[in-house]
């Protein structure tokens, strides 16, 4: 009896320290309960937080890390590019004016055009420099010519009248009386303008020698109103060189190649 008295009495000290250290236990986590969504909250207020913090960073673009770190790489994703700058995505439509690449690759190939055109009048430019100094070339070797002339001249005159094969000047005296003064000198001037007009013959006539045969019968033949000046110009050559060039005009126009020929017999 005392053995079973003294359990009972065990069994209640056991009940009795089960229901305290339970309700110790129960007492201790429903705060824990409490807690856990309370830190949650915290926790998502905190990313929250930072998140806003981030996006006013980029929307202020310090540091230019939204418009030229985040705008090229997000200016076409929808909804989260309208956290990036305003000034970023202005600056971007204004930097590239173009809808498409057919509108970008289209103003392109206008500027390689007007590029071409630039250099073509270039190469224009400096053709009609080469031109005009080829002409003061021409032009140079005409007034060297004149000078000649003048020299060539003056030496006629002096062995004319003075020189060891010349008349007795009073013969040249008195043929030179002879000669009513208006018929001397136009009879003079003749033969200076003869003399002048030769020698531009001649120097022409080595400008188109030195064409190309083909080159030079086509320039003749589209002077077939100046039969003369053509046989002129082909006498003052040699026979290969006016050969060449008939031959040439022949090609292009046999009538007048038989006209020019007949022109050039003696």
């Amino acid at each position: 009896m005392t053995n079973m008295a003294k359990k009972q009495n065990d069994n209640i000290d056991n009940d009795n320290l089960n229901d305290i250290l339970g309700d110790n236990v129960i007492a201790d986590s429903e705060p824990k309960k409490e807690n856990k969504p309370l830190s949650i909250l915290i926790t998502a207020l905190i990313i929250l937080i930072w998140l806003g913090i981030f996006v006013a960073l980029i929307k202020l673009d310090v540091g230019g890390f939204g418009s030229k770190v985040l705008t090229p790489v997000l200016k076409d994703v929808p909804v989260i590019n309208k956290i990036l700058p305003k000034s970023a995505n202005k600056t971007s439509d204004e930097d590239i004016p173009y809808k498409s690449i057919a509108e970008c690759a289209a103003y392109i190939k206008e500027l390689e055009s007007e590029l071409a055109g630039y250099q073509q009048s270039e190469n224009d430019k400096d053709t009609q420099i080469a031109d005009l100094q080829a002409e003061v070339d021409r032009l140079k070797q005409f007034e060297d010519n004149q000078a000649e002339f003048e020299k060539l001249k003056a030496q006629f005159y002096e062995e004319v009248v003075f020189g060891d094969k010349a008349i007795d000047p009073s013969n040249y005296i008195k043929y030179y009386q002879s000669i009513d003064k208006e018929n001397a000198d136009l009879l003079y001037q003749r033969a200076i303008e003869k003399y002048a007009y030769d020698e531009q013959v001649k120097e022409r006539a080595k400008y188109y020698s030195s064409m190309k045969p083909a080159k030079a019968a086509q320039i003749f033949c589209e002077m077939t109103g100046d039969l003369d000046i053509v046989v002129s110009l082909l006498n003052s050559m040699n026979a290969d060189e006016s050969g060449a060039i008939i031959a040439a005009i022949s090609d292009i126009d046999s009538v007048f190649a038989a006209k020019v020929t007949k022109k050039l017999m003696p």
